[in-house]
This record gives C-alpha cells, structure tokens and sequence, in this order.
C-alpha cells in the first residue's frame, strides 16, 4: 500500500506569503552603514541641532531692544527667552493688518533671530477682552500669522516659525480700564531650542 503524499500547496495559497515576503523590508546587515544604503537614506534623522547659546542671544537681543520702546525681554529660563511686544497700535483696529509702529520692531529683531539657525520662533497673539471670546480668539491667531509671515519674508526660514494665539485669555492685567486693555494686545515670541 502506498502512502498518501500531502498535498501541494496551490499557487494561490502561496500568493499572501509571497506579497508578504516581496514587501517586507530588509534590515541592514552588521556593518553596513545606513548612510551607504540608498534604500534607507530617506529613513535617515537629520542630527540634533546644538544648544543655542541663549546668553549670547539675549544680550544681542537686549542691545537691539534698546532702541525699541516698551519690548520686554525675559529671563533665561529652561525652554529659552519670551519677548513681549506691545501692539496697542501695531495693527490696524479688528484687523491683521501690520502697522508701521510693529513692522519696524519687527523689522529690527529679524536679523538677529534669522542668524539664529537653532532657535525656533513661537509667535503667540494676545487680544484685550472687547468683543465676542471666538473672535478675539481668531483674531490672535491670524495677527500672530501675520507676524510670522513679516518675519518670513525677513530671512527666518518658515520651517523655523509657528504660530498661535491665545485670544483673550492671557491677559497680564484686568482689562477693566483702556489701559489694561492697551497691556493685554500683545504678540509674544517664545524663542525656543529648535527640535
């Protein structure tokens, strides 16, 4: 009597492990450097960028500052250096329109941040409590675009900036009073270690 062979595995059955086996991506073998891989150099991770020298920026930035009314430049702390810069009349009533007054602050912090290839620019907009929370809100973000597009166009790479707005729900002081209310309009730039 003759044993029974066990059947061929049909062409079909086959097919899922050969799609599998086709897909899957090989691992570097010991010794190879993923660099020399063409294969792999997209999964490549650019290098961390270096500290930046936080000292030396805000002592460039405080000299700069000196010429610009009302800019406040904080302490050094763990995640960098906030400014605040008032906008009671750096944009245009309700509008992201940038006035003069701001776009020459602007202007005169740019060079400084855009030769800091290391540091990345939160621009945060502020608005006083006047209006409806979901306008004021809209409206500190579109302002703090605004802001980093000017900054854009002055050399700081876009890939170097962000921006968010915070509204009215910041504010430094009660804005019971216009001059509270003239405190609270702000845009901040949190200078941060670029990731």
């Amino acid at each position: 009597m003759m044993k029974a062979r066990p059947p061929k595995p049909s062409c079909l059955a086959l097919l899922p492990l050969a799609l599998l086996a086709a897909c899957a991506t090989p691992g570097l073998a010991p010794g190879d450097e993923a660099g020399s891989d063409p294969v792999h150099k997209h999964a490549l991770v650019r290098p961390a960028t270096a500290a930046p020298d936080w000292q030396a920026l805000r002592t460039e930035l405080g000299t700069v500052a000196s010429t610009l009314p009302a800019i406040q430049i904080g302490p050094i702390d763990a995640a960098g250096i906030n400014l605040q810069i008032p906008v009671a009349d750096g944009f245009t009533s309700g509008s992201t329109e940038i006035r003069p007054s701001l776009a020459h602050v602007l202007d005169t912090l740019a060079p400084v941040l855009a030769e800091n290839l290391n540091v990345l620019v939160k621009v945060i907009g502020h608005t006083d409590s006047q209006g409806s929370e979901m306008v004021n809100l809209r409206l500190s973000i579109a302002r703090a675009e605004a802001v980093v597009e000017h900054l854009r166009q002055r050399g700081i790479g876009l890939e170097r900036l962000q921006a968010d707005g915070r509204g009215e729900a910041d504010p430094l002081t009660s804005n019971a009073t216009e001059e509270g209310r003239m405190r609270n309009r702000r845009v901040e730039l949190l200078l941060r270690q670029l990731p």
